[in-house]
């Protein structure tokens, strides 16, 4: 049974923290894997004088993400497993899931900050929308804990 599994990188120690969990499910027979970076909307900008469009800033910073997604792709414990790049522009949860459904993926290897309560609500959590928007087997690992699955959610279709 082959299995597709999503993981959706800032470029953050704290998101890499997905990546071992991620790797382990990946060892499955018939597994692949997608690293996906989400640039969060761009505005055009004004640099000395000079406007900056959208459109250059997202090919930098597309440029730029590639290149980190493919240094993980790269390292030793990556380099046995079926993996592919992606970078998109959106909200980072909403792409998330789009993704995730529109390229049939089975699950969702995200990390999270493990706040609760009043910091949640303040800070926001891109984890947290993932978790209540998606339809599909979520596994988060928490920061701070030993490497493993901290919450999962599976919605059956």
């Amino acid at each position: 049974m082959s299995q597709s599994i999503l993981v959706p990188l800032d470029g953050s120690p704290l998101a890499e923290l997905a990546l071992p969990e991620a790797l382990a499910l990946a060892k499955l027979p018939e597994s692949s894997v997608t690293l996906l970076h989400v640039i969060p909307p761009i505005e055009d900008v004004i640099s000395d004088g000079e406007v900056i469009t959208i459109d250059q800033q997202w090919e930098n910073r597309r440029i730029h993400a590639i290149r980190y997604l493919e240094s993980i792709c790269t390292r030793s414990d990556w380099r046995n497993v079926k993996v592919a790049v992606a970078v998109e522009m959106g909200v980072p949860a909403e792409v998330i899931v789009d993704f995730a459904r529109n390229h049939k993926i089975d699950r969702i290897v995200m990390s999270t900050h493990g706040r609760t309560g009043i910091n949640r609500w303040v800070y926001g959590s891109v984890a947290d929308k993932v978790l209540r928007a998606a339809d599909r087997t979520i596994v988060l690992v928490r920061a701070g804990s030993p490497i493993g699955p901290q919450s999962t959610k599976s919605n059956a279709l």
